[in-house]
């Protein structure tokens, strides 16, 4: 699950009517977390620790590096407006997604949303009673489109689990303003949900990870298209690449519904949160873009406390682009208060973390 802040909103409204200057959470203290040859990343923590002028919290936290060296950043339910120098937010700006644009080193921060800024509205508007939560981004060979999947979302109830995704759409992209061209359906698939990851192989075909829910389990399978045509997708049955998604097979079991698949020094891996919102973070060794995942190991614990509010972490993610001169690794994870007192006395419980992984390799 990446998000859970739409269904305590019904509790937000509640909450506003109180003084929100009463009983603030001063600090963003962290606990419960501990690290295996990890550290946190208290410089990029300070990038999204905001204040005004654009996004102020949110999840999801998928980066994907442009061309022009920038990072675009693709965020589910999130808020914008104003933080207090306190942390704490009052309860507007709150809309189901927003893109976010930086320089290699976290600077020149922009948001894109819609609406005004009186009356902001999401990057990406579904029609009727859907809304759409991005998670990841491939980019054609020109370099001149973008192609931003989309979790297509339905909500029927408040509780913390009523709402049910129906399919994935892609919304096309003009690079380099990021205007949105199109946004046109792509699975219904009710068994597999294609919103895990992507990844741009050097092979000429771009790979789509799903993930299918069982009730004590989550499976990843793979898809895959030609960069030239994001539409012509087949699937991987364990033996062949074929157009019946129904063929598709498991190839891994023990992940989170979003996680990453990445390349680096011509090795392939596998980064993931434990199935449904656990606290660890695991990293497999990957054969090929199909598996077989091997060497499992355990790179990070997340904490569970962020000042005095409780949180849920989740959909933790590789940013390899920021992989440094000591070759460590850069891992985000989200935080969400699971009060929704603490979404508005501390931000802080509502933003993502991240931390340096040493010798990950």
């Amino acid at each position: 699950m990446r998000n859970i802040a739409l269904l305590l909103l019904s509790i937000l409204i509640f909450s506003c009517k109180k003084d929100m200057k009463t009983n603030a959470v001063t600090s963003a203290a962290i606990t419960g977390a501990k690290a295996a040859n990890s550290v946190e990343a208290v410089y990029w923590d300070s990038v999204f620790t905001r204040y005004g002028n654009g996004w102020t919290g949110g999840d999801g936290a998928i980066s994907y590096k442009l061309p022009d060296g920038r990072s675009l950043w693709l965020w589910g339910d999130s808020f914008l407006d104003t933080v207090y120098p306190d942390r704490h937010r009052p309860v507007v700006g709150f809309i189901h997604n927003q893109v976010t644009t930086m320089d290699a080193d976290g600077g020149n921060f922009k948001t894109y949303y819609g609406g005004t800024k009186q009356n902001p509205k999401p990057f990406f508007e579904a029609k009727g009673d859907s809304f759409y939560w991005p998670v990841y981004t491939v980019m054609n060979p020109k370099k001149t489109k973008l192609y931003v999947f989309l979790d297509k979302v339905y909500a029927y109830g408040t509780g913390s689990f009523d709402f049910k995704v129906t399919g994935v759409d892609v919304a096309v992209l003009n690079y380099p303003s990021l205007s949105i061209q199109r946004i046109v359906p792509f699975s219904k698939d009710t068994l597999v949900n294609w919103a895990g990851d992507a990844y741009e192989s050097s092979d000429g075909f771009v790979y789509l990870y799903g993930a299918e829910s069982t009730k004590y389990n989550k499976f990843i399978h793979v898809a895959r298209f030609p960069k030239s045509n994001p539409f012509n997708i087949k699937y991987w049955n364990g033996t062949a690449w074929v157009k019946n998604a129904g063929k598709s097979v498991r190839v891994q079991g023990g992940v989170s519904e979003g996680f990453s698949f990445f390349e680096y020094q011509g090795k392939q891996y596998l980064l993931s949160q434990e199935n449904l919102l656990g606290p660890n973070i695991y990293l497999w060794d990957a054969a090929s873009p199909v598996g077989p995942f091997t060497r499992k190991r355990l790179v990070y614990t997340t904490m569970q406390k962020v000042g005095n509010f409780n949180v849920w972490t989740y959909n933790a993610k590789a940013h390899p682009q920021f992989i440094d001169n000591d070759g460590r690794l850069l891992v985000g994870y989200c935080s969400n208060s699971q009060t929704a007192q603490g979404l508005i006395k501390n931000a802080d419980t509502y933003r993502p973390y991240f931390v340096w992984v040493s010798n990950w390799q």
